[in-house]
């Protein structure tokens, strides 16, 4: 275990150097939500009850997902870079590898939704201390979930950064587009319901709200949310696993 947090807590000392980036993410982040929030709101007025709020719980769950595919690339740039040899050499289990990069990425995704998530909901004046945590908590489980499945991507692209990019942007473009990221389920177009059922930013974005108060007729049932973000979770976590364990020694760096 002191191995794993040691490795874990190098991995976010070099995060931590990297304070420049938070920066532009929460920019951006304010950016979006103060033009492109506030348009959207006005456009979509006597449809959905507190549209700004909805946007921007989307926003943060994408703020996640991006969090998630860092973590891919993460690994990715360890084998181009020839850094996964060392690691592979370092006195540390291939599970506790994997460990050591969960909490990096737990961290990354904790540092980037944080303090946009608590400026949003004071402004809005929905800030309490007990729905930040239970959101935290539904956004962290999410945060496994797409995390698991860009590691488990990350393999396929190792001999090249631009093919997981490629891959990573064809996913953002199904599992964002087509969830309720950006629009409730039932305004949804009733061909694109069954592909929106099946992407886990729709039941993440939707659970996270439920816990923040916002009006539950136009949401999942947040039982059925809970469920399917802990079993994404658990079931993309445990192919990272066998993956980083049965095929992470046959990788080469280009």
């Amino acid at each position: 275990m002191n191995r794993v947090l040691t490795l874990a807590v190098f991995n976010i000392r070099v995060l931590l150097g990297e304070r420049m980036w938070f920066v532009l993410s929460w920019a951006l982040f304010g950016l979006q939500l103060a033009i492109y929030g506030s348009l959207m709101s006005r456009l979509v007025v006597g449809t959905v009850e507190d549209y700004f709020f909805f946007y921007s719980i989307g926003l943060i769950v994408i703020i996640v997902f991006e969090s998630g595919a860092d973590l891919g690339r993460h690994f990715v740039e360890h084998a181009r870079e020839g850094e996964l040899p060392y690691f592979l050499a370092l006195p540390i289990s291939r599970k506790g590898l994997f460990a050591a990069n969960a909490i990096y990425g737990a961290t990354n995704t904790v540092i980037r939704v944080l303090p946009p998530l608590a400026v949003t909901l004071a402004v809005l004046g929905r800030f309490s201390v007990q729905g930040i945590i239970f959101a935290l908590i539904a956004l962290f489980l999410l945060g496994l979930g797409i995390s698991g499945i860009m590691i488990s991507m990350s393999f396929i692209a190792f001999k090249s950064v631009d093919i997981y990019i490629a891959l990573v942007a064809g996913l953002s473009a199904l599992l964002i587009r087509f969830s309720t990221v950006f629009y409730p389920l039932i305004f949804m177009p009733k061909i694109y319901e069954p592909v929106a059922y099946l992407t886990p930013l729709t039941y993440g974005a939707d659970l996270t709200r439920w816990l923040l108060g916002f009006n539950p007729q136009i949401l999942l049932n947040p039982t059925l949310a809970l469920a399917v973000v802990i079993a994404v979770a658990i079931g993309t976590i445990f192919l990272s696993v066998t993956i980083v364990e049965r095929i992470i020694e046959g990788v080469k760096a280009a």
